[in-house]
């Protein structure tokens, strides 16, 4: 099976239950491709897909992986510390700010957030970018500078303290994540098993995040 999926939701959603299945089915072969940028499945050969549930087609059968995904701005204590501690989003703008990046072309700089029950976007500068989620976590870590990331993925590390989050007040959150597939492509034994074990309530009797 070849599956294309963002980064994140990767980790956090479809290698727990990927790691169960293949325990107990040593003998199917699967191909993970992480790719942030959205693709054409059926053209590039996947089987399936993981992206936001907001953005899978409507001719396409779509299970949802998550709960909504609120986001987190969050720091080292040493980071601000040294530079000071924003109290509203737009202060974010005179910070370091770490930024993923889907591409070389494209930073994501516009970060959301709601305010007095609006949606604002205030643009901070991209000091430090990545390609890859885990150095833009890695690098709040290591007090570089603050870091907007969906909250499940720094849960661990603020519950640990290793990273303090702020203006939760005015925390954006986005969609569930959805596994998705043709709606009337055959899909074999090992397609619908895995499915069944990427099913919320399959995870969460097996303890899964």
């Amino acid at each position: 099976m070849r599956i294309n999926s963002a980064e994140n939701p990767a980790w956090h959603f479809l290698y727990p239950a990927m790691r169960r299945f293949l325990h107990d089915h040593p003998d199917v072969n699967i191909e993970v491709i992480i790719d942030n940028n959205m693709v054409d499945m059926v053209t590039e050969g996947f089987d399936f897909g993981v992206r936001p549930i907001n953005h899978v087609a409507q001719d396409m059968v779509a299970l949802q992986l998550s709960g909504e995904r609120p986001m987190a701005v969050v720091a080292s204590d040493d980071y601000f510390s040294r530079f000071g501690l924003p109290t509203s989003p737009q202060e974010l703008t005179r910070h370091r700010c770490i930024v993923p990046a889907f591409d070389a072309f494209s930073r994501i700089t516009a970060w959301e957030f709601i305010q007095e029950g609006q949606l604002i976007r205030v643009t901070v500068p991209a000091s430090l970018s990545f390609n890859n989620t885990t150095m833009v976590k890695q690098a709040a870590l290591d007090g570089l500078g603050i870091a907007w990331i969906p909250r499940y993925a720094v849960e661990a590390e603020i519950h640990q303290g290793l990273l303090t989050e702020i203006l939760h007040e005015q925390r954006f959150t986005y969609p569930p994540m959805a596994l998705y597939y043709p709606r009337n492509r055959h899909r074999t034994l090992a397609a619908q098993t895995l499915i069944h074990y990427l099913r919320p309530e399959s995870q969460a009797l097996a303890g899964a995040p």
